[in-house]
């Protein structure tokens, strides 16, 4: 230090304004590396205490000695860092310490911040510092771990990532979307035929004029009409031919081709997945705005990778982060953008087997109106939804697990396939992130639906020609698609 001198470790700490407490600073735990080095962890404070910074300051004694100044043989001191994953972590990599060396030790804690005084008759100032000290600790080196075990300060979790090992609090995807990541997203170019909403789109990756893209900090992801496209091809959606094979992500769906009513999807969509990254267990934030427009809506969703359980129909199950309809004005309100939902979904035939968690914003505003954080935090034992740090549905299945009580209407082939997963099955696989934009499909809007203006829902879920009495409808919703873009400023997933 240029102008604060401190002649010692014990001088600096006679400097601080100290509180002795032993219950209100956390023990450390201390780790000795072989064959040089020392780290040592402070946990993040129970008391919720402002720390803003932590001092280690020990001394070592000789191998086998007693504890006197004679058998001292140097001093171990210094700062800790803060850590990501909550704490601070002091740590001096050049020390060789032996088995059965004692450290004797105590640590400080400051909660605020220094102030240095007028300087002395030798020209020295003096430092002072708030905080707190506990008393003196003795630490006996009973053996030397590996330097590629894990750090102290990584915590034990029930996370899982695919083929990488983490720490409790640890941040295990994060995308702020500065730019478009192909190595964190894969962007969907396929025909969902057998997506269990079935929704009236076609996922395309497009060169130009583009469903994806980041621009302004965020991911937009925008939907647009087939015809458009088609037209530059002299091509029409009631007779043309929608070909994906080049580039497509979904082998099984391609290609599709218009016969009378079945046409293809009226809506060319995006969606993108988090292709490399898939996790079990932990707490996801999105920051979007929502889409708003008649009979659109967001995706955002945790999707099984595995699909243990079953692959079609979400037998596997899907968690909802949030979604809201896209309709600003309907005769349900529960269908509108102001209403919010949110929670795991099995199937399209048994999704009002668990409960369905809605919440309603507050006033005159819709969903799609501002940007919100919405969360999903995903443990062994339950699922928990916030929205702007405000919690607003909590699954809990119980000892007994989803089976024992899932109505016998919902059970099909893959319900024997539960037995094999643990209470929270089929929401205990590993699972992925997909952000997108769907519209209309059989499942998301209720038949019976009007619009403000009384304009009836074109479709009927179960009608054949479902897309094809929707786009016979463009004329009254595609107006109202002023601000159909899904907006999404980051997404972060945090370990448990």
């Amino acid at each position: 230090m240029s102008l604060i001198h401190i002649a010692s470790v014990l001088l600096f700490l006679q400097r601080f304004s100290i509180i002795n407490s032993q219950n209100v600073i956390p023990e450390v735990t201390i780790q000795v590396l072989n064959p040089k080095g020392i780290k040592v962890f402070l946990p993040e404070n129970a008391e919720n205490l402002p720390i803003t910074s932590f001092l280690f300051d020990g001394l070592l004694y000789k191998e086998n000695a007693t504890i006197s100044p004679s058998n001292v043989d140097r001093a171990i001191w210094g700062f800790g860092a803060k850590v990501k994953t909550g704490g601070w972590l002091f740590q001096d990599p050049l020390v060789e310490i032996k088995v059965n060396q004692r450290i004797f030790y105590h640590i400080f804690v400051s909660t605020g911040h220094g102030e240095v005084g007028q300087p002395n008759g030798d020209g020295i100032a003096n430092f002072t510092l708030p905080g707190y000290t506990n008393s003196n600790r003795l630490y006996i080196v009973n053996s030397l771990v590996d330097p590629s075990a894990p750090s102290p300060d990584c915590r034990k979790t029930v996370t899982k990532v695919r083929g990488k090992r983490v720490c409790s609090g640890e941040t295990i995807f994060e995308d702020n979307f500065d730019t478009f990541r192909e190595d964190f997203w894969q962007i969907a170019h396929y025909i969902p035929i057998d997506h269990p909403e079935h929704p009236f789109v076609s996922y395309q990756r497009l060169q130009s004029n583009p469903t994806v893209v980041v621009e302004n900090g965020n991911l937009r992801i925008s939907p647009k009409l087939q015809q458009d496209l088609f037209q530059r091809q002299n091509k029409s959606i009631l007779s043309g031919t929608l070909d994906l094979t080049s580039g497509c992500t979904e082998l099984r769906t391609c290609s599709m081709s218009s016969i009378g009513v079945d046409i293809v999807p009226p809506v060319v969509s995006g969606r993108v997945t988090s292709a490399r990254f898939a996790f079990t267990y932990g707490k996801i934030y999105v920051r979007a705005k929502l889409p708003q427009g008649d009979w659109i809506y967001p995706e955002i969703l945790l999707e099984p990778l595995s699909k243990k359980y079953g692959s079609l129909n979400y037998a596997s199950g899907v968690l909802k982060v949030a979604m809201a309809r896209g309709n600003t004005d309907v005769n349900n309100e529960r269908y509108s953008n102001n209403w919010l939902i949110g929670g795991p979904i099995l199937n399209s035939r048994c999704r009002n087997a668990l409960e369905f968690y809605h919440k309603k914003i507050e006033g005159d505003q819709f969903w799609g109106d501002e940007f919100h954080e919405y969360s999903l935090t995903w443990s062994p034992d339950e699922i928990v939804l916030e929205v702007d740090g405000e919690e607003w549905g909590r699954y809990t299945p119980g000892a007994t697990g989803l089976r024992s009580w899932l109505p016998a209407s919902c059970r099909g082939d893959w319900f024997e396939l539960l037995n094999n997963g643990g209470i929270m099955a089929p929401f205990d696989d590993h699972f992925y992130i997909t952000l997108g934009v769907a519209v209309g499909g059989i499942v998301e809007f209720a038949d019976g639906l009007s619009t403000g203006d009384q304009i009836p829902k074109p479709w009927r879920n179960r009608g054949r020609k479902a897309g094809f009495s929707f786009w016979q409808d463009k004329e009254n919703w595609y107006p109202t698609w002023s601000t159909p873009d899904l907006l999404v400023d980051y997404v972060k997933v945090v370990a448990l």
